[in-house]
């Protein structure tokens, strides 16, 4: 693709006389360029493709729930009964743009976030002791900061329970 600016710079020198081999030797440009942009007068042509087949939305969702789905059925109604000319992967793709085949993503069910109700615990593998022995397999529980902060201000009378609680579980 030549820039605009170069476009113009080669419709410029072709307007002062310039022969199309000198410019295509001076811009390092293929002479057949050259010619081209000379006779688009230096301007791009603005080009939009659209869809060269016209592929009716409604059509194809009703061939779509006739042959329960099979894309290849489809296709084949489409070219033998509708007279319609378009590729498999033509057919697929526009099938795909409407949103044809795809189930619905069913969400997850939403459980209100209120803070204090779930609380995790490590339950990584702690030599400890128990019961006067020592197990290696014994899990220790770890109380989060802000249950240990939050759970005297809640509840004055838990405050040396929650203490015994926790110095039972660091040791």
């Amino acid at each position: 693709m030549i820039d605009p600016d170069k476009r113009n710079a080669i419709y410029q020198l072709h307007l002062a006389g310039v022969p199309l081999e000198q410019i295509a030797r001076q811009l390092h440009v293929a002479r057949n360029t050259v010619r081209a942009i000379v006779g688009q007068k230096g301007v791009m042509p603005q080009v939009v493709r659209k869809d060269k087949i016209a592929l009716d939305p409604e059509l194809l969702r009703q061939l779509y729930q006739q042959c329960d789905g099979w894309l290849q059925r489809v296709h084949e109604k489409l070219v033998e009964e509708k007279k319609i000319r378009v590729s498999y992967s033509t057919l697929t793709r526009r099938v795909r743009e409407l949103g044809l085949g795809r189930a619905e993503k069913a969400r997850c069910e939403h459980v209100p976030d209120e803070p204090g109700l779930e609380m995790q615990h490590d339950t990584t593998v702690v030599p400890g002791e128990a019961g006067g022995q020592a197990h290696a397999d014994h899990r220790q529980p770890v109380v989060p900061a802000v249950l240990q902060a939050a759970v005297p201000e809640v509840l004055p009378g838990v405050q040396p329970l929650l203490h015994e609680v926790l110095s039972c579980m660091r040791r």
